[in-house]
């Protein structure tokens, strides 16, 4: 007898705990909106959310729906991508500065998983819009995905902008491995709460503390993002290729734009990425972090407006 009830101890045990597991992954991401999260300037949040009424295109591609942005006017086209905790509308300031002079493509990350899956979509898009070269602007994951581009389909490139990025690397992997292989068993919750916390310990404090690059992260943390769209991020980040630099590649004109303080992108990396790129032209923010192009602006859309527009040497040229 006591055999019996010890086993139905255990079962109901075994039972209560499966209940709270599956209450912890039911527990839905707490989700808030950027006009909940931001209200230190009217002009700004207002500006934003105008910005998202333009109407985006969605298109399937290998069996994933794509959604980008297609605005502007011109005969040259900018393609901005965007890093792991942003959209399309993350570059909303710089669009909306250079839309009356270039045609603009700005994508949304969809739930993939590697270099080639990026590009392939890229690619893609690109041809529908029947857009046959273009200047590639990425920052972070962004600026890794441009790089991948550019040595992939140089024929395609006018010009990169890598902006606070990073070169292909063994550190990320080795440091991240581990929570990699972890992520996909947590909730959807912790892992946005999680990284909720770095945006708020790590981010902001180097981005001089700005609410607006605060309120634009944890919204995407809160909801607009996915586990599994961010999973995907995570395995681009972490992808190693080796760097093409072949003739047609150095006679790219490239800008690398950095931040002193970024606490996403160590020095090693930052020096990393001048040397395999020697040619490129480098700006250096001063204490201004990871989003530079959020909590400074105007100083950002100016360094690209000047080189989008500059007539660069190639280093070919030069020699």
């Amino acid at each position: 007898m006591k055999q019996v009830k010890l086993k139905k101890i255990s079962l109901y045990i075994i039972l209560l705990l499966l209940i709270v597991i599956s209450t912890l992954y039911i527990i839905p991401v707490q989700k808030k909106e950027f006009s909940e999260l931001y209200n230190d300037n009217s002009e700004i949040q207002a500006s934003l959310l105008h910005f998202r009424e333009y109407p985006k295109t969605k298109l399937k591609i290998e069996g994933i729906d794509w959604e980008y942005l297609s605005i502007g006017n011109g005969k040259r086209y900018l393609l901005f991508l965007h890093g792991m905790g942003g959209a399309y509308d993350i570059w909303w300031q710089q669009i909306e500065h250079l839309k009356k002079d270039f045609n603009i493509i700005s994508i949304t990350l969809p739930e993939i998983h590697s270099l080639t899956e990026v590009t392939n979509g890229i690619v893609t898009i690109l041809n529908k819009e029947k857009i046959d070269t273009v200047t590639v602007i990425g920052s972070s994951m962004g600026g890794y995905i441009a790089q991948y581009f550019m040595s992939t389909y140089p024929n395609k490139i006018y010009k990169v902008v890598l902006g606070n990025t990073f070169p292909p690397n063994d550190i990320f992997k080795t440091k991240n491995a581990k929570l990699r292989k972890l992520v996909p068993f947590f909730p959807e919750w912790l892992v946005m709460s999680k990284f909720k916390e770095n945006v708020t310990t790590t981010v902001i404090p180097a981005s001089e503390n700005s609410k607006l690059v605060e309120a634009y992260l944890i919204e995407q943390y809160s909801g607009l993002m996915s586990k599994n769209q961010f999973i995907g991020r995570f395995d681009i980040v972490l992808e190693y290729f080796d760097v093409q630099r072949n003739t047609i590649d150095k006679t790219i004109p490239i800008l690398i734009i950095e931040s002193e303080n970024d606490p996403l992108v160590p020095v090693t990396l930052r020096e990393k990425l001048k040397s395999t790129y020697p040619e490129a032209t480098v700006f250096s923010f001063k204490d201004k972090g990871h989003f530079p192009y959020l909590n400074r602006p105007k100083e950002y859309n100016s360094i690209l407006y000047n080189f989008l527009n500059s007539t660069l040497q190639t280093k070919q040229e030069k020699e």
